[in-house]
């Protein structure tokens, strides 16, 4: 048999299963929430196969030698990272567009003023069919740095904002959601419109009708109950006061949006390209540090090792949600060297799902262009059912990750 594209293959795999495990053809077509949660789940249930992505903004830059591996060991400033190392792959010999503060954009979509950034570019690909197209939350205001066309489109700094996107049907704005409460039961979404129909059936049919809403409630209790990840409680505690815990609070709601199936695609900033955030923990702003190395060289390494740690902090949740399997992690940041607002040497990385993580991979000067257009080809975004809308960034990708 030949298929359109992959995607095609797998729905038809996906209908061979519901037909195998006997589950009626009318209770699908009853709804197609209730197939989209199934075909989800049987998404996940393939681990090792990439269907989501976190992008990471982490500003500071790096110093080569103290970012870059010998060996197996992290040094000082990558070093929050250790425990994750086997997932990850750092590139080195990274360059990048742009670098310098004020020019955001260039980060997540490489300097275009009308077309997508890549997480909005995989938002209307592969998230296209999730409840919320794209999640950009962040610590600090900051315009441009993801952009919807000619749109800037404005981070998420609130918390409480993030969460009422994900579940009170917010989805407008930043989030660019559908405006579905996602964990509203299926049985209640469409039960008021098709049982203004049961005055035209008959018993029989009313019998069936009755019959599917209550196959429809059980598969629903045992999503919500099962080990599958799938209920989505809301964070007890939506304040956070300060750039740390706004920075932790925000990788809660990424890392419980992307396994609660309510979005593919979120985008985390930590910080800004001006490096005008203040870093309470550290009792400093960040500019102060990264343009006095000569005379504060520890200081920069305490605000890079920090920001590594936000980094670490994210990586935990989606391990702790069991996301690797399925989920990409790619990190870049505004520069490279600081003090000199460097293009190269920058610090970028990649890890999660389809990625060989525990080395450094040279990708020869090479920018964040081909690095997202490796992601995105890994992430089949060019084949989804959305693919003529995938943009591309650069006709090469990276080699070996």
């Amino acid at each position: 048999m030949r298929y359109k594209d992959c995607f095609d293959k797998e729905r038809r795999d996906f209908l061979k299963v519901v037909k195998h495990a006997g589950i009626a053809a009318g209770l699908i077509q009853a709804s197609s929430i209730l197939a989209g949660v199934m075909l989800a789940r049987t998404a996940e249930a393939q681990t090792g196969t990439p269907t989501k992505h976190c992008l990471v903004f982490s500003g500071g830059g790096c110093h080569p030698t103290r970012w870059f591996p010998s060996g197996s060991t992290l040094p000082a400033q990558s070093a929050p990272l250790q425990s994750h190392y086997s997932r990850i792959a750092l590139l080195r010999n990274a360059s990048l567009s742009g670098a310098g503060h004020g020019v955001m954009f260039h980060r997540f979509n490489n300097g275009s003023w009308s077309e997508d950034s890549f997480d909005v570019n995989l938002g209307r690909t592969i998230g296209a069919n999730y409840p919320v197209k794209y999640l950009n939350v962040g610590t600090t205001a900051e315009s441009a740095l993801s952009r919807e066309g000619f749109t800037g489109r404005p981070l998420i700094t609130s918390p409480q904002a993030a969460l009422d996107v994900l579940f009170s049907g917010g989805g407008g704005g930043g989030g660019g959601g559908s405006g579905t409460a996602p964990r509203q039961s299926v049985v209640d979404l469409h039960y008021a419109a098709i049982n203004s129909l049961r005055t035209k059936l008959g018993q029989h049919e009313k019998d069936k009708l009755d019959s599917h809403f209550t196959a429809i409630r059980e598969i629903e209790t045992a999503i919500d109950t099962g080990n599958t990840g799938g209920s989505c409680p809301q964070l007890s505690n939506t304040t956070a006061s300060g750039f740390d815990a706004t920075a932790k609070l925000h990788a809660d709601i990424v890392a419980l949006a992307l396994s609660c199936n309510l979005t593919a695609s979120a985008s985390i900033a930590f910080g800004t390209d001006a490096h005008t955030h203040f870093l309470d923990v550290l009792g400093r702003e960040s500019h102060q540090s990264h343009h006095n190395q000569g005379n504060m060289p520890a200081a920069y390494t305490e605000d890079i090792v920090y920001m590594q740690g936000l980094t670490k902090y994210l990586l935990d949740k989606i391990n702790d949600r069991g996301l690797f399997g399925s989920t990409i992690v790619t990190q870049v940041s505004d520069m490279g060297d600081a003090d000199s607002h460097g293009n190269s040497n920058v610090p970028m990385l990649v890890a999660g799902a389809g990625i060989t993580g525990g080395r450094v991979v040279d990708i020869g000067g090479k920018t964040q262009s081909e690095l997202y257009q490796t992601i995105g080809l890994k992430l089949r975004a060019d084949q989804s059912p959305n693919g003529a809308v995938y943009r591309r960034w650069a006709t090469s990708t990276l080699a070996g990750l």
